[in-house]
């Protein structure tokens, strides 16, 4: 059933009627030329190279699948809560590197397996997990349909999708190889419910990497306050929270003088809500970890995570730190970075390029341990705007979905993940080496919690509130909920057959 692809045939045999149809084209002179094979200017694509063999790719990791799909349409559904948000699979050939550098990829993949590949994108916000990705799997399901191979779509619309049993288990799908290079072994551990993976992501998506936390602080500000090397800090080590809240509060100037701080003013720090999360993650905690044996615990609440909440809520409730979310004085908050209001920034990879035609001379930092002891610097991502990559569960050929899958994450690899690290976040956002260590060490070392994806007991939005109500008391809200959070991991762990 949901038979609605062209037939597989053998490359050998298939590619016969190809090179006939080439030699056809090649005797019709230049105006046969392809314009989807013809080199690029090598001034555009900087590095990316064109694609013009079709030949099957073989290395230690991936060998192109010995299939050709006689030019059937692969269609990926691309989805997420931001408007302005990221598509990963759908760029023109344009002079952008990183949209070359897609559009190749997608060339590439197309001429190996010999499909079309479609992408129908949407955004529309879902707190709960009812957006548009949720939406349109489910009415596909319930049509008994097959529209979409595989999927992007958001953090929450996953949770509630692979909860409800509308994704599939990609350990299982065939062509696919989830302990290769090109997939985020992080996120293939972390991500994991009693050994099975939902949703992931790696080289074959950048949406996740543009929504990862870094804090980004203003070097010129840093000089004149005397406030030492921060580099050495984190090379040695001794990059805490200490050490951080130490020179936020540094800096606090009522640059008009009319007594009232607001976006009009100077900081030390400059933070929104959700940022209250990652630098809980910077700490080692999470609402859910992993046992031994892939059961999800529930492990907030601990001594540690008091302490860091405490110490990051009361820090933001001073004078030299300012919530952009919650604030007066008319300034938005990257023209106040811009304007050199603040010494430190907590945002997303994606916000850099408002400042790359600026002359504000900045570097950036991983979200600081919350103790030396700590043996990594931990990052972690915005969780509303990010989104997985994942298969739905009542897809037409899983081995159609895994082979074309597995194509899309290697050549990522090869040629996305370059245009996107060395040419648009290294050559044109960051301004010195050191940054390009810190952007190492933040992906190297990020840290997913499936606790918040799953929604464990309406968690995120209990920490979150205790930052805007600035509530520092841990203990009492952790309590309020604690029943519900401990129902929530039982429900899952029975959801998804786990015996304990």
């Amino acid at each position: 059933m949901f038979l609605r692809k062209g037939r597989v045939t053998t490359r050998v045999l298939s590619m016969l009627f190809v090179i006939m149809l080439l030699l056809s084209v090649v005797a019709c002179g230049p105006s046969g030329v392809d314009p989807v094979t013809d080199p690029v200017d090598p001034g555009v694509t900087s590095g990316v190279p064109a694609v013009s063999d079709t030949s099957a790719v073989t290395t230690k990791e991936y060998t192109a699948p010995d299939v050709f799909y006689d030019f059937a349409e692969y269609v990926i559904l691309v989805t997420g809560n931001a408007s302005s948000g990221v598509n990963p699979f759908d760029f023109a050939n344009t002079e952008n590197v990183l949209d070359n550098s897609v559009y190749q990829r997608n060339v590439q993949v197309e001429e190996e397996l010999g499909i079309t590949i479609d992408v129908i994108y949407e955004t529309g916000a879902g707190n709960t997990g009812n957006g548009p990705g949720t939406r349109r799997i489910q009415a596909d399901a319930t049509a008994m349909d097959s529209t979409y191979d595989s999927c992007l779509i958001s953090a929450y619309d996953c949770g509630v999708l692979a909860y409800q049993n509308y994704l599939a288990k990609l350990n299982d799908m065939p062509k696919m190889n989830l302990s290769a290079s090109y997939w985020d072994a992080n996120a293939v551990e972390q991500l994991s419910v009693n050994g099975n993976l939902f949703f992931t992501t790696g080289d074959i998506s950048f949406h996740d990497k543009e929504y990862t936390f870094a804090v980004i602080f203003n070097k010129d500000i840093a000089k004149e306050k005397q406030l030492g090397d921060f580099y050495a800090d984190v090379r040695e080590g001794k990059w805490t929270f200490d050490r951080f809240a130490e020179a936020s509060r540094a800096i606090s100037e009522d640059l008009n003088g009319d007594d009232i701080l607001d976006s009009r003013d100077k900081y030390g720090l400059i933070i929104w809500d959700d940022t209250i999360l990652p630098m809980l993650h910077a700490a080692g905690q999470k609402l859910i970890t992993l046992d031994e044996d892939g059961i999800p615990e529930l492990t907030l609440n601990t001594e540690t995570t008091a302490n860091v909440l405490e110490s990051f809520i009361n820090l933001a409730a001073e004078d030299c730190t300012i919530n952009f979310q919650h604030t007066s004085g008319g300034v938005q908050w990257m023209d106040m970075y811009t304007n050199e209001q603040s010494l430190f920034l907590l945002e997303y990879f994606k916000a850099l390029p408002l400042f790359r035609d600026t002359e504000l001379d900045y570097g950036l930092l991983p979200f600081p341990k919350f103790s030396e002891t700590q043996d990594e610097y931990l990052s972690g991502y915005s969780v509303w705007h990010t989104s997985f990559y994942c298969i739905p569960a009542i897809v037409a050929e899983p081995e159609f979905s895994g082979a074309v899958t597995e194509s899309l994450a290697y050549h990522s690899q090869q040629l996305v993940t370059p245009a996107y690290y060395e040419k648009t976040l290294v050559g044109r956002t960051i301004r010195d080496d050191e940054s390009r260590e810190t952007i190492e060490i933040i992906f190297e070392n990020r840290t997913y919690d499936l606790g918040l994806i799953y929604r464990v007991g309406n968690l995120n939005s209990v920490i979150l509130n205790m930052l805007r109500n600035n509530n520092p008391s841990f203990a009492s809200s952790y309590n309020s909920v604690k029943a519900i959070a401990e129902m929530s991991v039982r429900e899952l762990i029975s959801n998804f057959e786990i015996e304990e």
